[in-house]
């Protein structure tokens, strides 16, 4: 049997999943965690990785109180980038611990 066309992406799949299940606020919660490495750069996601996200607050685990201080200051600015992305306000707050 021959393909006539490649495999769908992962994530593809998962989008159109949650969508036609109504898991709308999953799908959301999915796109933030494929975007935080593309807001945060590469060297930010070498220090963090994103926990969880509860009623609009995304929780990210950082390396050390030193990643925490330095990621304090840029919060609004990674805030701001990711509600861009996502075309609405879903982010309110960022909580690093």
């Amino acid at each position: 049997m021959a393909y006539t066309r490649p495999p769908d992406k992962l994530h593809t799949v998962f989008d159109a999943l949650y969508k036609e299940l109504n898991f709308e606020s999953a799908s959301e919660e999915f796109r933030i965690l494929k975007m935080w490495k593309d807001v945060a750069g590469l060297y930010i996601t070498k220090v963090s990785q994103v926990e969880k996200i509860d009623r609009s607050v995304l929780h990210v685990k950082v390396k050390n109180s030193a990643w925490r201080n330095e990621l304090m200051f840029k919060k609004a600015s990674i805030v701001q980038e990711m509600n861009k992305r996502l075309g609405k306000d879903y982010i309110k707050d960022i909580i690093f611990k």
